[in-house]
């Protein structure tokens, strides 16, 4: 019995790794058409072409391909490569954002289909397994009647050949994966030298255009850029090196010559001649950028709360403003215009103010931002409001932000936080200091990881605050999040959260609910209370261009006394500019 097992199992394994090197070097059948002396090296071009986003085999290996399919697939590049030359960086960086987006959207169908391939091959090697030794059994049990041992061998021969193509699936399902990943990874970081390249102007053109949402009342900045830029033709400015690398170039290069012609009985050459006499004449002016950019939204909001632990309901119309005047292609002036009008409840009624207002722009390596602006610590769950004072921030791919000023509620505030981000995952840390928060220092220090969960965005931010009069006490914020499409009509984004952030842990929260109210800073001198536990749900609808629709609600419970509080909130938000992206 057990040298029958070894030779079954044996007979698996040896089935899934004939499999397996077939996928890998390309002797199935499908592929047997590929290898018209073409030599390998073209393979290798092709694939790198690929791996830089200028050709999409479509999921093919380069070694499937025919060599008609190989001359399409070359002069495809050599078209790409061409064109991009002759491009700006600007034009670089939105291809690369569109090849990144692409790629992310492709990783994550090729994890689900490994994970379903991976799954299948468990469950074939479980019934193959199954059957052999059903069939083994029977054998040592001296059972040689036709009837019986028949069906045995012929389950137990569909089951070996299910595993066979199980393992082939679940082979070529991981070369996929990783294959998209690393071209994932390529792109990323080809992305990011393009940005760095960038001059002022482009950046903050494709930044807006890369978030997909209306451009922020906050000017973008971006690295520092050389002090001078040599201008080329139609405006597109060069640093002295070509937009496609000199490695792609050489390749290009080998691969017209190896393919000449097969490229010219296709008419390659006649159609790109005749492309770039079509076009060459035609240029298109340049847009001036306005100097003033002004944004604005109009909201109505209303809220409910219930429960003991609860604020006033309120309902409202606010009025923001946001003038962002271009100084010198570098520093803007930049700030916001506030008018509120209460329905009911709120005590600050029918009041214009200059509520922020601030200089921003690149010095030396920092991007930097002096004045009244709007600070947000750890995505909000600590301090999310007015901020008087100094930021700083410099870095990639870690990203160092520090902040120094002080707030309504603090004489003196200290933060440093820093950022990384991988097309996979990311982590940020951060250490705050308020000083005198009702007589007392408050420093908080902060932990988070987020990355991508199926079509949703999962985040774990860990809290810890230190508080000589409110306690110290140590919280944490689990969040799971699916992003929309910005101000696009329909685009739907939703999220939900689960909270526990002690006193200590906050100073004025982001969210819509009783956070602040259970407070301990928020009391003076009223009852002890020691912050908050509960969830909070929202969600945002585009209705029509530039019209959205919110939506959230929060269960909470104050720490120290469990008592309750439930919140809803609604608004409807139009947005408003000056100008056209």
């Amino acid at each position: 019995m057990m040298e029958m097992e070894k030779k079954s199992l044996f007979w698996g394994h040896a089935c899934r790794a004939s499999i397996f090197c077939a996928s890998i070097f390309g002797i199935l059948p499908t592929a047997a058409s590929a290898a018209e002396a073409v030599p390998d090296w073209v393979y290798e071009a092709v694939g790198q072409l690929e791996a830089q986003g200028y050709v999409d085999l479509a999921g093919k290996m380069p070694q499937e391909c025919s060599r008609e399919e190989l001359v399409r697939i070359v002069a495809q590049g050599l078209h790409e490569v061409d064109r991009i030359q002759q491009g700006t960086l600007a034009d670089e960086y939105g291809r690369l954002s569109s090849l990144a987006v692409r790629d992310e959207v492709h990783v994550k169908l090729y994890r689900e289909q490994e994970r379903l391939a991976k799954r299948a091959l468990a469950d074939a090697e479980a019934a193959a397994k199954q059957a052999e030794e059903r069939l083994v059994r029977e054998s040592l049990r001296g059972t040689n009647r036709l009837e019986v041992m028949q069906p045995l061998q012929e389950k137990a021969s569909k089951a070996r050949l299910r595993l066979q193509f199980a393992a082939r699936d679940y082979a070529l399902a991981t070369m996929r994966r990783e294959k998209r990943e690393l071209a994932l990874a390529k792109v990323s970081e080809r992305r990011q030298e393009v940005f760095s390249r960038m001059t002022p102007r482009e950046g903050a053109v494709q930044a807006d255009a890369a978030a997909g949402a209306p451009a922020s009342p906050v000017a973008v900045t971006v690295p520092a850029a050389p002090d001078s830029f040599p201008a080329g033709e139609g405006g597109a400015y060069s640093y002295g090196e070509p937009l496609v690398e000199p490695g792609v170039m050489d390749e290009a290069m080998r691969l017209r010559a190896a393919f000449a012609e097969d490229l010219a009985l296709m008419g390659y050459a006649d159609e790109e001649n005749a492309e770039q006499q079509l076009y060459s004449s035609v240029l298109l002016p340049e847009k001036p950028e306005p100097r003033l950019k002004v944004d604005a939204e109009v909201r109505a909001d209303a809220s409910r709360s219930g429960g003991i632990e609860r604020g006033d309901s309120r309902a409202r119309l606010r009025l923001r403003v946001f003038p962002d005047y271009d100084i010198d292609g570098n520093w803007h002036a930049a700030g916001m215009i506030e008018y509120e009008k209460y329905l009911n409840g709120g005590t600050d009624d029918g009041k214009l103010r200059l509520d922020r207002y601030y200089l921003t722009g690149r010095s030396g390596v920092f991007d930097t931002t002096v004045g009244v602006f709007s600070a947000d610590f750890a995505e909000g769950n600590i301090y999310d409001s007015k901020f008087r004072g100094l930021r700083l921030s410099m870095g990639s791919p870690v990203r160092y932000t520090l902040h120094y000023g002080k707030i309504e509620r603090a004489h003196e505030v200290a933060a440093l936080s820093a950022s990384y981000d991988t097309p996979f995952y990311g982590v940020d840390a951060g250490m705050y200091r308020f000083d005198k928060i009702n007589g007392a220092a408050r420093n908080i220090y902060m932990g988070n990881f987020r990355a991508p969960l199926g079509d949703f965005d999962f985040g774990a931010m860990l809290l810890h605050g230190t508080d000589r009069r409110a306690g110290n006490g140590t919280g944490y914020v689990l969040t799971l999040a699916k992003k929309g499409d910005g101000w696009r009509p329909g685009s739907m984004s939703y999220w939900l959260k689960y909270y526990r952030q002690p006193s200590a842990t906050y100073v004025s929260h982001t969210m819509n609910g009783m956070a602040d109210y259970m407070s301990y800073d928020a009391t003076g001198d009223g009852p002890r209370r020691g912050g908050f536990r509960g969830w909070g749900a929202g969600l945002s609808y585009t209705l029509q261009k530039n019209l959205m629709f919110g939506l959230e609600y929060y269960d909470l419970s104050d720490l120290d006394t469990a008592r309750r509080s439930r919140t809803v909130w609604a608004s409807l938000t139009g947005y408003f500019k000056n100008y056209e992206d």
